[in-house]
């Protein structure tokens, strides 16, 4: 893309995605700890994080003056902050005892790019894609996010993968969302007929979260915002020109483990129950 003077910078853009990061993350781990009326502005923040992430991943590829050292930093990255995630969100996911980080979905992501680029047998990518996507079922933002980073740069048009991309975004997780919940009741329902109330119960009692949703709607209605967020996404990515900023290649590496194990300590320290419920995770 051609380097035009003016509009948001890719440092401002990541800066945005860091906080609208934070502020969500903030809202997930601590719950009822957050008033109520603070989760709306915070879950609307979230949804702008990974729309950005996602396009800069495309960015990231496209520029890299070494392939193999962005794939393998990203890896390391993500393994290093595993542990960071499963500590913050463990009482956060309901129907998997475990959930690996957005930073596995950048890496499958930019495994679809190479394959992209590379494979000349057009149905065979299409069906690993497919199974890539499939993998991600269970990795943060989902099935979702390879497909967004992957028309991040298949569009060639700057304007409409600005536009585009974070509209299938929000109807990807919305269909995530409508899987997600038929699950979780099938798991409810089920538990319900086996055990009955106290089976039930005892399934939820490390989800501290699922429980806050479930005893305060206003809280979960927030969540409603997170597509509105990713929506937004499209003037910020727009007055993007091409113009790299402040260079800060680490940062985003650097503080999403960091936050995540800060917010870690701070449930432990407020006795969030299920923040460090490391036993069943492993």
């Amino acid at each position: 893309m051609e380097t035009v003077k003016g509009g948001l910078t890719a440092h401002t853009l990541k800066l945005i995605a860091i906080i609208g990061m934070a502020m969500q993350h903030t809202a997930i781990v601590l719950g009822s700890a957050i008033p109520t009326p603070l989760h709306f502005p915070l879950q609307f923040a979230g949804g702008l994080t990974f729309p950005i992430m996602a396009y800069f991943v495309a960015q990231g590829y496209r520029h890299t003056s070494n392939l193999r050292r962005y794939v393998l930093r990203i890896f390391i990255f993500a393994l290093i902050a595993q542990i960071p995630y499963m500590l913050a969100f463990s009482s956060a996911f309901f129907i998997a005892p475990i959930h690996f980080n957005i930073m596995f979905t950048i890496l499958a992501g930019l495994i679809s790019l190479i394959l992209y680029d590379k494979m000349r047998t057009r149905w065979l990518f299409w069906i690993l894609f497919v199974i890539i996507c499939l993998a991600t079922f269970l990795f943060d933002w989902g099935i979702i996010g390879p497909v967004m980073i992957l028309l991040y740069h298949a569009i060639k048009s700057h304007t409409s993968k600005s536009i585009a991309v974070p509209f299938i975004a929000v109807g990807g997780k919305i269909v995530m969302g409508v899987v997600i919940g038929l699950i979780t009741a099938a798991i409810i329902v089920s538990a319900m007929l086996t055990g009955g109330e106290e089976a039930l119960l005892n399934m939820l009692d490390p989800y501290k979260l699922i429980e806050v949703e479930l005893t305060d709607p206003t809280a979960a209605l927030a969540g409603l915002l997170f597509p509105l967020g990713s929506i937004a996404t499209i003037p910020l990515l727009l007055m993007h020109k091409g113009s790299r900023g402040k260079p800060q290649k680490y940062l985003f590496y650097i503080f999403y483990p960091l936050h995540l194990l800060i917010l870690a300590l701070i449930a432990l320290a407020l006795g969030i129950g299920g923040t460090f419920n490391l036993v069943g995770i492993f």
